[in-house]
């Protein structure tokens, strides 16, 4: 009883500071951790999560961004009332992608604030993986984070965050990827120019990746030089 007379009994002032947090982010994905489950590699994942205005003003979405080229998320509604909600569509390609993945939605309004929902899922390997023509991370919509960010840098710690970094940690501690800090430079080379297969190809611009030898040999040695 005294714990439902406290929570009746809040101060006008109270009620106005609540309200005032809840306009100052008003906009809030449901849920906000999405498991997909699982999903066979080259197949599409596709959800539906729901964007709310919890606020007391309208708010126009300007925006929505995702983690990666490989993740695509649509609003049906840009248009928010108070109180008000609209479906989040999203859909993730999982072409040359195995094990936990994990991928964010970003939506922003018109002053700049956010919300931000996490999706899983476990990607199993395609038994048929050969018959998928050669589709790998160079290629669509992957290209635009596996390849095209490393164009014209020279310095090793660049290369590595530009078409790295996604997979193998932000400083090379391993993420969905292993861990490549203090290996051999040779190896590493080695690695990149000839891949280990559909989930690590080469980087090779000879074999048709986004590396010139210049690149891999700069990258290469960065990584060597940092502390395991």
């Amino acid at each position: 009883f005294l714990t439902g007379f406290s929570a009746c009994a809040l101060s006008s002032a109270d009620r106005h500071k609540e309200t005032i947090h809840s306009d100052e982010v008003p906009l809030v994905i449901q849920p906000s951790n999405m498991d997909m489950g699982e999903v066979v590699e080259g197949k599409k994942a596709e959800t539906t999560l729901f964007l709310r205005n919890t606020g007391s003003q309208p708010v126009h979405v300007s925006k929505v961004e995702t983690s990666c080229g490989c993740t695509a998320a649509s609003l049906e509604s840009r248009e928010l009332a108070p109180g008000a909600f609209t479906p989040l569509h999203v859909r993730v390609d999982t072409t040359a992608k195995r094990g936990l993945v994990r991928k964010r939605v970003t939506v922003f309004d018109s002053q700049g604030r956010k919300a931000q929902a996490w999706l899983t899922l476990m990607v199993r390997q395609n038994p048929h993986a050969d018959t998928m023509q050669g589709k790998g991370i160079f290629d669509g919509k992957c290209a635009a984070c596996h390849a095209e960010p490393a164009r014209g840098k020279v310095q090793g710690g660049a290369i590595y965050k530009a078409v790295c970094a996604m997979c193998h940690g932000g400083m090379a501690e391993g993420a969905y990827a292993p861990a490549l800090r203090g290996r051999d430079a040779t190896s590493l080379s080695s690695v990149l120019v000839n891949g280990l297969g559909r989930q690590m190809p080469s980087f090779s611009r000879k074999k048709n990746g986004p590396l010139s030898r210049a690149q891999i040999t700069s990258v290469s040695a960065w990584l060597s030089e940092l502390d395991e």
